[in-house]
C-alpha cells in the first residue's frame, strides 16, 4: 500500500495524506509493483532501477532531470547477513522510495521524530533520509568495541574458551560496515556535485556533510577491523602457548620416567648371565637410584620453574 506525504504540511512526514488532496512536492513509498504502474517515469529509469534491485548495492546515477539510486543497508544485529534493500527516484517535485519491506517507512518515521527535516523539498528529504540511515552508527560501533574489549579481557584472564569464528565474525562485520559507509560517502559526494542541477546549490552542499560523516564511520570500521586482527593474533598466541605448555609437561614426564625405563629395559633383557643379577641388594639399589634421580630431576625442574 502506497504512503504519500505532502511536504507543504507542518511536520509533513508525521502522517500520510490522501492521494486526492496531496499537492507537490511529494514523498512516496511504493512497492516495486506500484512503481512499475507509474506512467510519468522515463523507460531508462525503470530499467536502471530494476537492475539496481537485483544488484543490492549502494549506488546513485544522475540524469538530466532526475536522480536514481539504491541502498543496501546492513542489518546491525547481523551485519554479515542479507541487507535491507531499497531504491529511490528523485526529481524536483517527487521523491519516490521503492521498498518491498519496511526499512523506508521506519527511516521516514525517524526523520519525522527527530525533526531534522527543516526544508519542505524533496532534495532535503533525501538528505535527511540518508543522514538518518547512519545517524546512530557511532553508538553501534561503541557497543561493538565494548564487546570486543570484553572478549579481549576474557582471553587474557582465561575466563572463557573463545573460538576463532567468534573473533573473525567481528572482522567480517567491520569489513561489511566499512564497505557500506564508503559507498554511502561516494553516493553523497556525487549528489553534492549536482551536475544535473536537480536541486539548489545550497541543498546539494548539505550532502557533503553526509560524505564527511560516512568517511568518519568508515575510518571507525577500519579501526575495529584492525582491532579484530589483533584479537585474532592474541588468540593464536594463546593457543601456541597452551600447546607449548602441553608439550613441556609431556617432555618432563618422559624425562622423569627415563630412569625407570632404563631399569626396565636393562633387567628385561632375555639374558642368562647379567652382571650383578645375583647380588641380593641389586633390586633395592636400583630402585633407590631411580627414586633419587627422579627427586633430583623434580628439584631441578622446580628451580627452572618448569613445574
Amino acid at each position: 500500500m502506497a504512503a504519500i506525504y505532502d511536504l507543504n504540511r507542518p511536520n509533513p512526514l508525521a502522517t500520510p495524506c490522501d492521494e486526492e488532496s496531496c499537492k507537490p512536492p511529494l514523498v512516496k513509498i511504493l512497492t516495486p509493483h506500484e512503481f512499475s504502474q507509474l506512467t510519468h517515469i522515463a523507460p531508462e529509469a525503470r530499467a536502471e532501477l530494476a537492475a539496481l534491485e537485483l544488484a543490492a548495492a549502494n549506488f546513485v546515477e544522475l540524469y538530466p532531470s532526475y536522480i536514481i539510486g539504491s541502498f543496501s543497508v546492513p542489518d546491525k544485529s547481523d551485519p554479515t547477513g542479507d541487507p535491507d534493500t531499497m531504491s529511490f527516484y528523485l526529481e524536483a517535485d517527487h521523491l519516490i522510495l521503492i521498498d518491498d519491506g519496511d526499512i523506508a517507512q521506519k527511516t521516514l518515521d525517524k526523520v519525522a521524530a527527530t525533526g531534522i527535516l527543516t526544508k519542505p523539498t524533496t532534495s532535503h528529504t533525501l538528505y535527511a533520509f540518508m543522514k538518518t540511515l547512519i545517524a546512530d552508527d557511532f553508538s553501534w560501533f561503541s557497543s561493538m568495541e565494548d564487546a570486543m574489549e570484553s572478549l579481549e579481557d576474557a582471553m587474557i584472564g582465561h575466563h572463557a574458551d573463545i573460538s576463532s569464528q567468534t573473533i573473525m565474525s567481528y572482522r567480517r562485520a567491520a569489513m561489511r560496515m566499512g564497505s557500506y559507509y564508503q559507498q554511502i560517502g561516494v553516493m553523497a559526494d556525487l549528489i553534492a556535485d549536482n551536475e544535473n542541477k536537480v536541486m539548489s546549490r545550497e541543498e546539494a552542499r548539505t550532502f557533503g556533510h553526509i560524505t564527511t560523516h560516512a568517511n568518519h564511520l568508515s575510518d571507525r570500521a577500519d579501526m575495529l577491523r584492525e582491532y579484530s586482527l589483533q584479537l585474532y593474533e592474541l588468540h593464536q598466541t594463546q593457543i601456541d602457548l597452551k600447546q607449548n605448555s602441553t608439550m613441556q609437561i609431556l617432555t618432563i614426564v618422559t624425562v622423569m620416567f627415563a630412569p625407570l625405563t632404563l631399569v626396565t629395559g636393562w633387567f628385561g633383557m632375555n639374558l642368562t648371565v647379567l652382571p650383578g643379577l645375583d647380588w641380593p641388594y641389586m633390586a633395592a639399589t636400583i630402585i633407590t637410584l631411580a627414586l633419587v634421580m627422579i627427586v633430583v630431576m623434580v628439584l631441578f625442574f622446580k628451580r627452572k620453574r618448569w613445574l
